[in-house]
């Protein structure tokens, strides 16, 4: 059995995203259901009722946020998760290579491979690929569905641009070795991709078992845009003002209220603690993906 979650907020043509899954899997003669999701969190609970009934795949159908969702509720089940990205960053997409058309991430269900990645939580919150506090979760807090669906990943960017001109509060990073850093805005990530194809971690290893910590060390509205620059350009990891180091746990607050995000999606108010656990999660990736089958 193969379940399929859709989120119909990821925009008008995720509708039709979600007619070619249907005639696919109706095509091979494949048992499915397909269930829509109305609100947050609902997505966590029908893949967990999927894996419970012991479904082979689920196949997410939206953005990173609906992603989130569905691993959250498959962590340390069985069932694999399959995804068909619709949506504006799409950073899962881009981190395991997967293919542009719809048929082809559903081919990977039978000629692909299942891998097997550690989650990691924010606070209480599981993520698969990466997490911010400061300036960036306070984009993203910010962002409403209508903008993402109207205006994709430029609404990032108009929205970027806005915000810069408040002040810019600092954070307090702890990392185990209670070593304690200030800087403008951290960024942690489990693999190397972020949002517009941006490598942001180069060593990072979805398949390993620590984090990649990456702070803008240096304070102001301006160093926060170079940054975003130099990102862009690959450049970010030479810059004497950014830190990149490897953490299996990473401690954030902040004197005054700021934000955190995971996989895209506003979390909540810092502080937050970043671990790795050892919730599985089942990925359905093509053969070529670097990594063990599990």
């Amino acid at each position: 059995m193969i379940d399929v979650i859709y989120n119909p907020v990821a925009g008008p043509r995720v509708v039709n995203r979600l007619e070619r899954v249907r005639s696919y899997l109706s095509g091979r003669g494949l048992p499915f259901r397909i269930r829509e999701t109305a609100a947050p969190g609902d997505a966590v609970v029908m893949a967990r009722e999927s894996a419970h009934e012991g479904a082979d795949a689920v196949v997410a159908v939206g953005g990173d946020g609906t992603m989130n969702e569905v691993a959250d509720g498959l962590a340390g089940s069985a069932t694999r998760l399959a995804f068909v990205p619709h949506g504006t960053g799409n950073v899962f997409a881009r981190e395991f290579s997967l293919p542009e058309s719809v048929e082809g991430c559903l081919d990977l269900l039978s000629t692909g491979k299942t891998i097997s990645v550690r989650m990691a939580k924010a606070n209480d919150r599981r993520f698969v690929l990466l997490a911010s506090a400061g300036f960036d979760a306070e984009v993203v807090e910010r962002m409403n569905s209508r903008q993402k669906n109207l205006l994709g990943i430029a609404a990032y960017v108009f929205c970027g641009a806005r915000h810069i001109l408040r002040s810019q509060p600092a954070l307090w990073l702890e990392f185990p070795d209670r070593t304690r850093i200030e800087a403008q805005a951290v960024i942690v990530a489990r693999g190397k991709k972020y949002g517009g194809n941006v490598t942001i971690a180069p060593d990072g290893d979805i398949a390993g078992e620590t984090l990649q910590v990456i702070a803008l060390l240096r304070k102001g509205r301006w160093s926060i845009a170079k940054f975003a620059l130099d990102a862009l350009r690959g450049k970010h990891t030479s810059s004497r003002h950014v830190l990149i180091r490897e953490s299996p746990s990473l401690f954030v607050r902040c004197a005054i209220p700021s934000a955190c995000q995971v996989d895209g999606e506003y979390l909540g108010p810092l502080p937050v603690r970043f671990t790795v656990t050892d919730d599985l999660l089942r990925v359905v990736v093509p053969v070529e993906f670097p990594a063990a089958g599990g």
